[in-house]
Formats: structure tokens, C-alpha cells, sequence
């Protein structure tokens, strides 16, 4: 973990390795700086980033004052900005941004930053704890386990050696059991899709078969229907040829019976 008090030694480091600074807003910042009076610094540091050949250390130490004032946000701010200029030292601006999102809880930029310090200098031990302390809190054990095993390797004499070394056991033992449970939630999604899969092709099979009896209803259907209409056509043909079978139909002069005929023969 990044301890309270590691972050104060790591800014008595950088005090103890800057450049001397010829800018009057410099000097003056860097002298309240040093009087433990960050937020007066700020001001004096902000003035000389404006000048034409304002050095690049001055980045560090407003970024430092942004963070020793609780101003985490602006500190990252101002690193970000620092990371692109020319000859800023890239390694320390990169993992004191690191720090700043790490008081913050947002250990997704804290883990870009100290990756940042670390490609700069791979020989460069604290980011790779202060990573490792990231990805724990974002539950990357598999990379925080690689870090803490890289941290101690970098820094093998290190007083945090027996605490380091206990939380790589419990990552290793969690490492093992989160691999076993994601196969295991992986034969388990397995599973449940061949059964949705089976469960789709017997809902199909069942509205096939049902769409097959309505079909059948259907056709039993239109053929009584058909047989019905037949019975009564041909009902209605025999009704029809009875009634000609009957006086009605018999050719007649009516009412008054048979017409006779009388003739003369010419024989006569």
C-alpha cells in the first residue's frame, strides 16, 4: 500500500535534486515551497510558467503545491500539460500525476500515470508498487500480483518486503481461484446456452407439430365441408327427378280428357 508517509519523502527527494532556478517567481515560490507554504507557492510558480524560457522543473514543483493543497484535479491537470513539453523530467511529473489520482480514488488514471513513470525508467521501483496498491483497488489481481513480485525484484531490500510478500500469497491463492471460477461461470454459460438451445428446437418441434394438427383440422374440415355440400347437391338432384317422375310432367289438352276426331273415308 502507499504509505502516509512515503509521499513526503519522495518531495524531499525532488527538492534535493533540482536544478537552481535564475526566475525571480520562481525563486520565490520555490522559497515559500520550502516553508511548507504550498498555497502561496502556487501563484508565484503559475507566473513563471508564463515566462518566454520558463524551466521545465517548475511543473514538478506547482504539481507538487497542487498536491500538498489538496488539489489533486489541477495537479493532474498541470502534469498532463508538463508531459508534453520538452525536456520536463517525464518519470517524476508522470508518477506524482499517479499520486494525485490515487488521493483522489481514481485509480484508473493513478494506474495510466505510474505506467507512464515506469516506461520512462524501468529501474524506477515506486511506481510499480504504487500501480500494483492501483490495480488491487480495482480488483486486477492477476497485474497487481505481477507488480508486487516486479516491485520486490527492482527493490529487494525494500522495509515493506514481509507485508508485500504476504499480499502475494493471498493473490496467488486468489489468482487460482478466480481462474477456476471463470471456467467454472464458463461451463456454467456453457450449459445454460445448450439448454436455451434445446429448449428453442423443442418450443419449434412443438409449434411445427401444432401448426401440422391445425393443418390436418383444417383439411378435415373443408372435406366434410365438401362431402356435405355433395350430399345435399345430390339430394336436392333426387328431390328434383322424383318430382318428374310424377302427372305434372304428362303431356294433355287439359282438363276436358281426349280430343276425338271424326272423318268421312273417301272410299265411300
Amino acid at each position: 500500500m502507499i504509505r502516509k508517509q512515503f509521499l513526503p519523502a519522495i518531495i524531499l527527494f525532488f527538492l534535493a535534486v533540482s536544478v537552481v532556478f535564475s526566475s525571480e517567481d520562481y525563486d520565490k515560490g520555490f522559497s515559500l515551497f520550502s516553508s511548507n507554504k504550498p498555497e502561496e507557492a502556487i501563484p508565484y510558480f503559475l507566473s513563471a510558467l508564463n515566462e518566454v524560457d520558463a524551466n521545465p522543473s517548475v511543473y514538478i514543483y506547482l504539481g507538487l503545491a497542487y498536491y500538498q493543497t489538496g488539489e489533486y484535479a489541477k495537479s493532474i491537470e498541470i502534469s498532463r500539460k508538463a508531459l508534453y513539453k520538452s525536456g520536463t523530467n517525464k518519470r517524476i511529473i508522470a508518477f506524482n500525476a499517479g499520486n494525485s489520482a490515487y488521493a483522489m480514488r481514481d485509480f484508473t488514471t493513478a494506474e495510466e500515470m505510474y505506467s507512464l513513470a515506469y516506461a520512462a525508467d524501468p529501474n524506477f521501483a515506486n511506481p510499480v508498487l504504487n500501480r500494483a496498491n492501483a490495480r488491487l483497488s480495482q480488483q486486477k489481481y492477476k497485474d497487481a500480483l505481477n507488480d508486487y513480485i516486479n516491485y520486490l525484484a527492482l527493490e529487494p531490500d525494500t522495509e515493506q518486503r514481509s507485508e508485500i510478500e504476504d499480499i502475494i500469497r493471498f493473490l496467488q491463492e486468489e489468482v487460482v481461484f478466480q481462474e477456476k471460477e471463470a471456467e467454472r461461470l464458463a461451463q456454467e454459460a456453457q450449459r445454460l446456452k445448450e439448454e436455451e438451445q434445446r429448449m428453442l428446437a423443442e418450443q419449434k418441434r412443438i409449434a411445427e407439430e401444432k401448426a401440422e394438427q391445425e393443418r390436418i383440422l383444417q383439411e378435415k374440415i373443408a372435406a366434410e365441408k365438401a362431402a356435405e355440400a355433395e350430399r345435399r347437391r345430390k339430394l336436392l338432384e333426387e328431390v328434383a327427378a322424383s318430382l318428374q317422375d310424377t302427372d305434372t310432367t304428362n303431356m294433355n289438352a287439359g282438363s276436358e280428357g281426349v280430343i276425338e276426331y271424326e272423318y268421312e273415308s273417301e272410299l265411300d
